[in-house]
Formats: C-alpha cells, structure tokens, sequence
C-alpha cells in the first residue's frame, strides 16, 4: 500500500481507504500534501501496521469497555444523589 498523496483523485466523498489516511496523517502529525516527499510517503507505508493494530485493538475492546462503564455508571449516580441529597462527601 503506498501513500503517495494525488491531489487530483479527490472527489467529494471520503472512502474507507482516505479516512484511514487522514488518521494515520494526524497520527504522525503530518498533512496529506507531505506525502507528495517519498520518504515521508515510505515511511507512513513501513509503519502502518503498527496504527492498523492500534486501531484493531481499540475496535475489540471497545464492547469490553462498553460494558464495564454500563455496570458504573449506576455507581456514579448513587454517588451523585449521596452528594447532592445527604451532603456526604
């Protein structure tokens, strides 16, 4: 996969592949117009790996994280009516 930015290739809508672009350019901090230079280009094409399985990893965690906030959240509303109602801190 290589990352070589043509700025004619715009047209309108955002694919799957320019969305997963435009997040490893914020990643590394760069703009789209940097990978015109190849060096810039090759490297954002050596290390994608390391952001897919980032993003691959908060993808499956994310029921799992889902989940334990839904068990919590009960708690924070029975702390918060404790606070506001008995005044315990």
């Amino acid at each position: 996969m290589t990352y070589h930015f043509d700025e004619n290739t715009t047209n309108g809508f955002v694919s799957k592949e320019d969305e997963r672009l435009s997040i490893y350019c914020d990643y590394y901090s760069i703009d789209q117009g940097e990978l015109k230079n190849s060096l810039i280009a090759d490297y954002v094409d050596a290390h994608h790996q390391i952001l897919d399985e980032l993003i691959n990893g908060y993808k499956e965690m994310g029921p799992l994280n889902k989940k334990i906030c839904d068990e919590f959240v009960g708690c924070e509303c029975e702390a918060g009516y404790e606070i506001e109602n008995r005044g315990i801190i």
